[in-house]
């Protein structure tokens, strides 16, 4: 093989390594923003539901209570 054919080989790879990557990048960036907006509107339905009826189970009572206790505390 000659020099140019060499030279043609190496740069015609790394062009085509180059915008493999870059639509990779990109293509990976596009999915984590639209699983972000999906986990903030799971986010916002779970927000806006209607709270739970109260259960009968006293001792079920408490542990919820314990529960709601612990998650208020931790900022």
């Amino acid at each position: 093989m000659e020099t140019s054919s060499i030279i043609l080989l190496a740069v015609s790879s790394a062009v085509s390594f180059g915008l493999g990557r870059t639509f990779v990048h990109f293509r990976n960036k596009k999915r984590k923003q639209q699983e972000d907006a999906l986990r903030q509107r799971q986010a916002r339905a779970l927000r806006k539901a209607p709270p739970e009826p109260e259960s009968r189970n006293k001792a079920k009572r408490k542990r919820q209570l314990q529960q709601l206790e612990k998650t208020a505390k931790k900022p």
